[in-house]
């Protein structure tokens, strides 16, 4: 794997923290060594950078003085039991640097708990909202909630009061997963009478929650995460990398969930869709429709020329947005063209409010309007009207993430099409090491790839 560029023209000292510790200068023991600082970032991004060094004083695992890449095993680096400690890189604040921090690891796990090694993470776009104050989070925290990594440890304290985990039987040390972004209850109303187990009254979802909460490893931009046992687990299959299952628990499942085939519409052709923007998401849905569902035609709108270049690889009509009532209304022209009636079925994926009035516009009477994007306050609908969907008999249905049985979908899907489409494209090509993170964030803001890939084991 190669890791992130770095800028080797300017230096900085850089340090790494133990979790609980003071992290300000001056702390006793510690060593200080000058590393290449990123690249600075492009103006619309907060400065930040990462820091690391070498352990920062005596403890069982590590000798006082000893390198961090002298000591990976003990920090749980590529180790298995005998790993003490993990490295997570710690958002703190809006502007202030991104660190890589020793975490301890749990000596004992309680009854359902999955201690993970992560070996990928990719970077999703509610992180860089996060990182660039759009996003409002409890700090600080590990962020990252797209990965796979392989079981290190089971818990089996059947003391802790935790409930087993569901189906637990069928996992083992060892295995290669990836596993839901929220862990549930699965007692309470949203879990059991509504299926709605990612809206469940004790929620906790990972990459959003704070340190404080539980061990602090939280986050796939990690060498470790601990799982709690709400978390839904998949075993991946050996035909498929890494690499291309880390979306797979954030963008592919809720995709699943967005278009579920039992929510699609029962009458008609059901043989057309509308996908407004091409990110992840959109593109997945491309996908979804045209080899799960179907769908003779899927068009996808969007302004960015070179991500419809990739929808179109995976079976979409591109249509270039550009702006402008009669490039609007030549759009409609094309599509009622092909579909005189409007299409069966429209996706919001682009989180912009301005689309769904052409979305509306396209659909068929009886259609179905799918919103998934718009997941923030600036989402009011003003130019929709109750008179439209009643007199289009519309059904609207707002999406947000999925249930433990789209992730097993979202996995399946993967597998069955693993040689029809090209998965590896949505990815930057480079897997950037976990400590030049802010240098994967900068790439993704670049928006030059769907998502950058972040190798977690790679700490120097």
């Amino acid at each position: 794997m190669q890791r992130g560029k770095a800028d080797s023209g300017s230096c900085s000292r850089l340090r790494l923290c133990t979790f609980g510790e003071d992290h300000g200068s001056g702390s006793r023991g510690t060593e200080n060594r000058p590393l290449p600082s990123p690249e600075p970032l492009a103006p619309m991004i907060p400065n930040i950078s990462v820091t690391f060094a070498a352990a920062v004083r005596a403890a069982p695992c590590v000798a006082p003085g000893s390198s961090l890449r002298a000591s990976r095993g003990r920090l749980g680096i590529g180790s298995g039991r005998c790993a003490a400690k993990a490295v997570a890189a710690v958002f703190h604040e809006v502007g202030k640097p991104m660190e890589l921090r020793e975490i301890p690891l749990p000596e004992r796990l309680n009854e359902g708990e999955l201690l993970v090694r992560m070996e990928v993470a990719t970077i999703c776009g509610s992180d860089l909202h996060t990182v660039s104050g759009k996003r409002q989070e409890p700090m600080p925290l590990v962020l990252g909630h797209e990965g796979v990594g392989v079981i290190e440890r089971i818990g089996s304290d059947i003391f802790s009061g935790n409930r087993p985990r569901h189906r637990g039987w069928k996992l083992q040390e060892g295995d290669r997963i990836t596993f839901s972004v929220a862990d549930s209850c699965g007692m309470c109303p949203e879990c059991t009478l509504h299926k709605l187990p990612q809206k469940c009254v004790s929620l906790m979802k990972y990459g959003h929650a704070r340190m404080s909460e539980g061990t602090g490893l939280n986050g796939t931009y990690a060498t470790h995460v601990l799982l709690r046992p709400g978390t839904h687990a998949v075993k991946l299959p050996s035909t498929l990398s890494s690499r291309v299952c880390s979306p797979a628990n954030c963008a592919l499942a809720t995709v699943v969930n967005a278009l579920d085939m039992a929510r699609l519409p029962r009458y008609g052709s059901n043989k057309s869709a509308v996908v407004q923007g091409v990110g992840l998401l959109g593109i997945y849905a491309v996908a979804w429709l045209k080899k799960r569902v179907g769908m003779d035609s899927v068009f996808c709108l969007d302004m960015d020329s070179e991500r419809l270049k990739t929808a179109e690889q995976f079976g979409g009509i591109p249509l270039l947005v550009t702006g402008g009532e009669e490039e609007f209304w030549e759009r409609q022209r094309f599509i009622h063209k092909h579909y005189p009636h409007g299409v069966d079925v429209a996706v919001e994926m682009t989180g912009a409010k301005n689309v769904i009035h052409e979305g509306v516009q396209l659909l068929r009477n009886g259609g179905h309007y799918s919103f998934a994007g718009m997941v923030h306050p600036d989402s009011q609908l003003s130019s929709l009207t109750g008179e439209t969907i009643i007199r289009k008999c519309l059904t609207i249905r707002g999406v947000h993430n999925y249930t433990p049985w789209n992730l097993e979908e979202a996995v399946k899907f993967l597998d069955e099409q693993r040689e029809e489409l090209p998965l590896e494209s949505v990815l930057s090509p480079t897997s950037y090491a976990l400590s030049n993170i802010n240098d994967a964030i900068k790439e993704a803001f670049s928006g030059r790839y769907c998502r950058v890939v972040v190798n977690c084991q790679d700490v120097f």
